[in-house]
C-alpha cells in the first residue's frame, strides 16, 4: 500500500470519528474547529474539515487536472499540515470530552493509579518521544530540501509519521498530568 493510501484510509477513519462528534456535539453556539487558512471551510462541524482534506487527497492522487511538479509538492505538504492539524484537534477532543466527563461524574480524589517509578518511566517515554520527533522534523526538513519534486509521497508519509508521534507526546503528557493529579 502506497502512502496516499494508506493516507486515505486514515482520513476515512477520521471522517467516521468526526462524525461521531459532531453528532455528540454539546448545545450552545457553534465555534469553527480552526481559525487558519489551512483549510478552506469553516464551519462547526468536525467532518467538513476532514473531507476538505479528502478532497485535496483527492485531487492529489487523480492529479486533474494535471498539476506540475511543484504544485504537487506543495498540495502535498499542505496535505500533511491539514492532517497534522486534525490529529491535534481529534487528540484535543478526547482529552476535552475525558476532562469533562470526569468532572461531571465524580468530584471525590482518586486514589494514584500509577506509582513513582512508573512516573520516571513516563518522564523518559516522553523524552524518547520528543527526541524522536526531533529526528521526524530533521528527515523532513532534509526530504524537502534535496529531495526534489518526486519525494512528495515520503514527505508526506513523514508528516504522517510526524503527526502520530505528536499524538502519543500529547497522551503522554496527559498521563504525567493526570498522574501528577492524583498524587497525594
Amino acid at each position: 500500500m502506497n502512502a496516499l493510501q494508506v493516507l486515505a484510509s486514515q482520513l476515512n477513519e477520521l471522517y467516521q470519528r468526526a462524525s461521531v462528534i459532531d453528532s455528540a456535539r454539546q448545545p450552545g453556539k457553534p465555534q469553527d474547529w480552526f481559525e487558519s487558512g489551512l483549510f478552506s471551510c469553516h464551519s462547526p462541524d468536525l467532518a467538513d474539515y476532514v473531507a476538505d482534506a479528502k478532497r485535496n487527497l483527492q485531487r492529489l492522487s487523480n492529479n486533474q487536472p494535471p498539476l506540475s511538479d511543484a504544485s504537487r509538492q506543495r498540495l502535498a505538504e499542505h496535505l500533511a499540515a491539514q492532517v497534522n492539524a486534525l490529529t491535534r484537534a481529534f487528540s484535543n477532543q478526547q482529552t476535552r470530552s475525558k476532562f469533562q466527563r470526569s468532572a461531571k461524574i465524580s468530584r471525590e480524589p482518586v486514589k494514584p493509579a500509577v506509582s513513582k517509578k512508573s512516573s520516571a518511566g513516563l518522564y523518559q517515554q516522553l523524552t524518547d518521544y520528543q527526541q524522536f520527533e526531533r529526528r521526524l522534523l530533521d528527515m523532513i526538513e532534509q526530504a524537502e530540501r534535496y529531495g526534489g519534486n518526486s519525494n512528495a509521497n515520503h514527505v508526506l508519509a513523514l508528516h504522517a509519521r510526524l503527526g502520530r508521534c505528536r499524538k502519543a507526546i500529547s497522551d503522554t503528557e496527559q498521563a504525567i498530568l493526570q498522574h501528577e493529579r492524583n498524587i497525594p
